[in-house]
């Protein structure tokens, strides 16, 4: 028994990522190097049902789909998954702004580190409505005396410190059906993020956050937009449309659904003019009877249509933001979504600005490049910077005894121990394999002996060789009385919370005017079912014409 419990270590050695798409769901697990970049030991996408626009309809179904990725992972790196941190996107995630301020405590020496904090602390105490949760607080600026808008306000002198602060809120249901999810599989969810603020993370380099920027990440149900400026995050919003529309739509010209992801990747074009005009691919149905022809040039038209609304979209929201003028190096896309042929092009007619298709190369150590190297996964090396930054997770391991080399050549002299246990036999609870999961034979403690002459079995046993793997397109403070309430997109009317006074300022200075709570104004929300519908039909325009061309 000592043998098999001294083979399951528990660990926190990794970070690991579960990015929950509506088409897809990710699982990536990585180590932080003595250098701060992060490598990327395991990456596996698998295919997901039971997800609509981000949100998890169908619970069973998502959790049977990270089951799979995780056991994957698991049977690589010879691990169990006991804590994870995930992502989450939607148009139940939200972007909120309250300006706030404090006094400074001794104007002749300045704004200090004291004063700062401060003002941080009025902000925790910022309340979100019944039904949301705050994700992240940001600072955008600060200003010293309502006149100068300073980066770093320590040392500035002044009589008061105010800031504007970006509240990144969501909807807890989601929050709590996607902890759900884990907690079937045993794993514990340390910590959420907002992918749009994940993404930026594995793909922006300093130079781009300084100077502006907007990332796109088109998913298959959601696209997510980030707005940097000044190395703060300006801007987020959630699009609730992705790749799934264009998939629709190809869906609309008789190909089976079957093949409509294919067909697109292989054959589809986002600028029409750019596909062949006399170039047909033939899709296959049931029967060869029912097998059709597609024109390319037909294909692209549709494919253009419904990812120039895409493309509208993003713009407008970019417009919205204030920083459209500001943004120096364009937009950044990615996602797995991205990937679809002369998408950058099409952005860049739409957007009239620079657009480039960006690869998890941030953050991450120059081997797991090629690993990682794939738009559709830059969202979950997002969330493994994040999450590294926060603490590594708790892990099983089994580590092989270092003898169990030789131990291949004579497995008949080993009987108790054997590559698969069988399931009479009892084991300790900690060190039980989960999810299909074949922990290594527990072997005897390691003994100098030469290698032997055949081919030696791995010492550390996995699972079935892993099939390559596809890309899918697509702090808590202190409680205290809270100072504001961040209102709901519908708001109801209720009572004025208690207020904090603020810190009072030396006996010389005047008292300061009595402080009322804040009411934030939220993002207007859009009404995204009559701009869907106006864009539906121009889709059905586009679709018609090209279907008039079709041989």
């Amino acid at each position: 028994m000592q043998e098999i419990k001294d083979s399951a270590v528990e660990t926190k050695n990794y970070t690991v990522a579960v990015d929950l798409g509506s088409s897809s769901v990710v699982v990536a697990v990585g180590e932080t190097r003595d250098d701060g970049r992060m490598h990327v030991a395991a990456v596996v996408s698998k295919p997901v049902e039971g997800v609509n626009a981000g949100r998890i309809d169908n619970i069973e179904l998502v959790s049977r789909a990270i089951r799979e990725a995780v056991s994957e992972v698991e049977a690589q790196l010879g691990i169990r998954i006991t804590e994870a941190y995930a992502g989450i996107s939607g148009d139940f995630v939200r972007c909120a702004r309250h300006t706030d301020h404090v006094y400074v405590f001794d104007p002749e020496t300045g704004v200090s580190q004291r004063d700062v904090d401060a003002l941080f602390d009025r902000m925790r105490n910022v309340q979100a409505p019944d039904d949301e949760t705050i994700m992240e607080r940001i600072p955008q600026n600060y200003m010293v005396d309502d006149s100068q808008e300073v980066k770093n306000p320590v040392g500035s002198f002044g009589k008061k410190l105010s800031s504007t602060f970006n509240f990144i809120l969501c909807h807890k249901t989601p929050i709590q059906r996607l902890d759900m999810a884990l907690k079937r599989l045993s794993i514990k969810m340390l910590g959420v993020f907002s992918d749009a603020l994940a993404t930026p993370e594995a793909v922006l380099l300093p130079e781009e956050k300084e100077e502006g920027v907007a990332v796109v990440d088109l998913g298959a149900g959601v696209t997510d937009v980030t707005v940097y400026y000044r190395n703060v995050v300006r801007y987020t919003v959630s699009i609730p449309m992705g790749a799934s529309a264009i998939n629709r739509d190809i869906r609309t010209m008789g190909v089976p659904e079957k093949h409509v992801e294919s067909l697109k990747r292989r054959y589809g074009s986002a600028v029409a003019e750019l596909a062949p005009e006399d170039k047909l691919i033939r899709v296959n149905g049931r029967t060869a009877r029912e097998a059709k022809d597609i024109l390319l040039r037909n294909l692209a038209t549709v494919i253009e249509a419904r990812a120039t609304d895409i493309a509208e979209f993003v713009q407008q929201e970019i417009k919205d933001s204030g920083y459209a003028s500001k943004l120096a190096y364009g937009i950044v896309l990615t996602g797995g979504s991205a990937q679809l042929k002369d998408l950058d092009e099409l952005f860049r007619r739409v957007t009239e600005t620079d657009v480039r298709v960006a690869v998890p190369d941030v953050g991450i150590a120059e081997e797991s490049g090629e690993l990682a190297a794939n738009p559709a996964y830059a969202t979950a090396v997002g969330i493994l910077l994040k999450g590294a930054a926060q603490g590594a997770c708790a892990v099983v391991e089994f580590v092989a005894p270092a003898a169990s080399a030789p131990a291949a050549s004579a497995p008949a002299a080993q009987p108790a121990a054997p590559a698969r246990p069988a399931p009479a036999q009892p084991r300790p609870a900690a060190s039980e394999p989960r999810r299909g999961f074949v922990p290594p034979a527990a072997q005897p403690a390691a003994q100098p002996a030469p290698q032997p002459a055949p081919a030696p079995r791995p010492a550390q046993p996995r699972a079935a060789q892993p099939r390559p793997v596809q890309p899918q397109p697509e702090a808590p403070a202190p409680t205290a009385q809270p100072v504001a309430r961040i209102p709901a997109r519908q708001p109801a009317p209720q009572q004025e919370p208690p207020r904090i006074e603020p810190r009072q300022p030396l006996a010389a200075q005047p008292e300061p005017e009595e402080e009322r709570p804040v009411v934030i104004d939220s993002r207007r929300k859009r009404d995204w079912s009559s701009i869907f519908q106006k864009a539906f039909d121009k889709v059905n325009q586009s679709f018609t014409a090209a279907e008039d061309e079709e041989i």
